[in-house]
C-alpha cells in the first residue's frame, strides 16, 4: 500500500471511529428539549377583564429514553411550567408538569415520581377538543371538580394489550395541587385506574379515581370516533364528594381540519344532582390557524350559564412548540 495511502487512513481513523461510536450512542440513548410558548389576550369567564395571559400554559422540560438491551428501557420526563407574561413559575414545585423516571418491558411501564392522574390523560381529557386548556377548557367536566390532576409520590403502571390499554396508580398521601410545599395530606392514599380500548377510528375509555379524602371518588367514561376530517367526542361522569354530594357531568365535542387549521366546538355541563345546582354549563367554539406544524394562532369563544356575573370569555394567542 503506498505511504500517503497508509497516512492517510490512520489520520481519518479517529475520526471515523467517533462517527461510528457516536451513531451507536445515539441509538442506544436520547435526551429531548421541548416545550411550548403561548401568549395572548385573554378574558377568563366570570372576571370582565382583558389581561395579557395565555391561552395553554407555556413550559419547557427535557426527557430522554436509554435501552438497556434484553428489551428493556429507562426515561425520564422532567416538565416545568411558566408565565410567558411575566416568566413567574405557575407554582412553587420547579417541575410542576412531571418529574418522572420510568423502566418498560413488554410487560408493561413502571413509573414512579410526580405524574399524572392515570385516568386523567387518556380518559378524561379524550372529550375536550380544547384539551383542557384556556377559557375554554372543560376541566372540570372531566374530573367533576373531585379529581386532581396529577399526584405527588406517584407509582404507576402501564400496560397495552393489543386494543386494549390498562393502568393502575397509587401515590403518597398528599395535596398535589396545593399552594405549598411540603403539601396537606389527605385522609387516604390516592388510588385511580383506566381501561382503554382503540380499534381504528373507534376509541373507548373508563376511569376510576379516589383522590384520597374520606368520601369523594370519580368516574369517567369516553368516546371517539375519528371520520375522515371530523372527529368526534362524548363524556359522561358521576361521583361524590366529601360530603356525599353527588355530582354527574356530561360533554360533546367535535373537532374539524381545514386546509389551514381546526375548528373546535363542545357543550359540557357539570351539576350538584344532591342540592340540583349546576355547577359548569358551558359552550365552547374556537379556532386554530397553522402558520407551520409547529405554530399556529387561535382565538376561543366560551359562554357559561352556570356563572353569576360576566358569563363570558375568549382568548386569542399564539403559540410555538419546540
Amino acid at each position: 500500500m503506498h505511504p500517503n495511502i497508509m497516512k492517510n487512513a490512520l489520520k481519518l481513523f479517529p475520526l471515523s471511529a467517533f462517527v461510528l461510536l457516536s451513531g451507536h450512542v445515539q441509538a442506544q440513548s436520547s435526551l429531548t428539549l421541548f416545550g411550548k410558548v403561548d401568549a395572548g389576550l385573554v378574558r377568563a369567564i366570570g372576571t370582565g377583564t382583558t389581561t395579557l395571559g395565555e391561552g395553554a400554559q407555556s413550559r419547557f422540560g427535557l426527557r430522554g429514553t436509554e435501552d438497556l438491551g434484553q428489551g428493556l428501557k429507562v426515561s425520564f420526563w422532567l416538565e416545568n411550567r411558566f408565565r410567558s407574561n411575566t416568566g413567574a413559575l405557575t407554582a412553587v414545585r420547579y417541575f410542576q408538569g412531571q418529574s418522572i423516571v420510568a423502566i418498560e418491558g413488554g410487560w408493561g411501564k413502571v413509573s414512579l415520581g410526580r405524574d399524572y392522574v392515570a385516568g386523567y390523560t387518556e380518559v378524561q381529557i379524550t372529550p375536550d377538543p380544547f384539551i383542557h386548556t384556556g377559557v375554554s377548557s372543560f376541566v372540570s367536566v372531566g374530573t367533576g371538580g373531585i379529581g386532581t390532576v396529577r399526584n405527588d409520590g406517584a407509582i404507576t403502571y402501564k400496560s397495552q394489550l393489543g386494543a386494549f390499554g390498562f393502568a393502575l396508580q397509587t401515590a403518597s398521601d398528599v395535596n398535589p395541587n396545593s399552594a405549598t410545599l411540603p403539601a396537606a395530606s389527605t385522609i387516604d392514599r390516592p388510588v385511580n385506574g383506566y381501561l382503554s380500548y382503540q380499534a381504528g377510528p373507534v376509541y373507548l375509555g373508563w376511569s376510576h379515581e379516589n383522590p384520597g379524602g374520606a368520601n369523594d371518588s370519580w368516574n369517567f367514561i369516553a368516546a371517539r370516533y375519528v371520520l375522515d376530517r371530523w372527529t368526534l367526542t362524548a363524556g359522561f361522569g358521576s361521583g361524590k364528594d366529601n360530603v356525599n354530594n353527588k355530582r354527574k357531568s356530561a360533554m360533546l365535542g367535535a373537532a374539524v381540519k381545514t386546509n389551514a387549521g381546526r375548528v373546535k366546538l363542545s357543550y359540557g355541563q357539570l351539576e350538584n344532582t344532591t342540592t340540583h345546582t349546576d355547577l359548569t354549563k358551558k359552550f365552547a367554539i374556537g379556532y386554530n390557524h397553522d402558520l407551520s406544524k409547529r405554530t399556529f394562532l387561535y382565538a376561543n369563544l366560551a359562554h357559561d350559564k352556570a356563572v353569576a356575573t360576566n358569563r363570558s370569555g375568549f382568548d386569542l394567542g399564539l403559540q410555538h412548540n419546540f
